[in-house]
C-alpha cells in the first residue's frame, strides 16, 4: 500500500485500516499453519512419489509467500502507527 493511499485518511479510518490489515495478517498466519500441518502429515506418511515431493514443495512455497506478504504488510503498518503517533503528539 502506498503512503498516498492512507495519508489523507483521518485517525479513525487509519485505526480501522490497521485492524483490517491485522486480520489479513492473521489469515496469512493461518495459511502458514495449515501448510505446516499438511507438510508434517505428508512427511509422517512418507514422501515417496514425485507428486508428494511436488505437493510438499508447493506447500512450502505457499507458506513462504504468506510469510513474505505478512512481513511486508507489517512494515506498512509500522509506518501507519508512526503517523498516528505523530498526529496525536501534534494534537495533544
Amino acid at each position: 500500500m502506498k503512503d498516498a493511499d492512507w495519508l489523507g485518511k483521518d485517525d479513525e479510518a487509519l485505526e480501522r485500516l490497521l485492524v483490517e490489515r491485522w486480520l489479513y495478517r492473521g489469515a496469512m498466519l493461518a495459511v502458514m499453519l495449515v501448510s505446516a500441518v499438511i507438510t508434517s502429515y505428508l512427511a509422517v506418511q512418507g514422501v515417496t512419489t514425485l507428486a508428494d515431493t511436488l505437493t510438499v514443495g508447493a506447500l512450502l512455497a505457499l507458506a513462504a509467500a504468506a510469510a513474505v506478504v505478512a512481513f511486508v504488510m507489517r512494515l506498512g503498518d509500522i509506518r501507519i502507527h508512526k503517523e498516528l503517533r505523530r498526529r496525536r503528539r501534534q494534537a495533544g
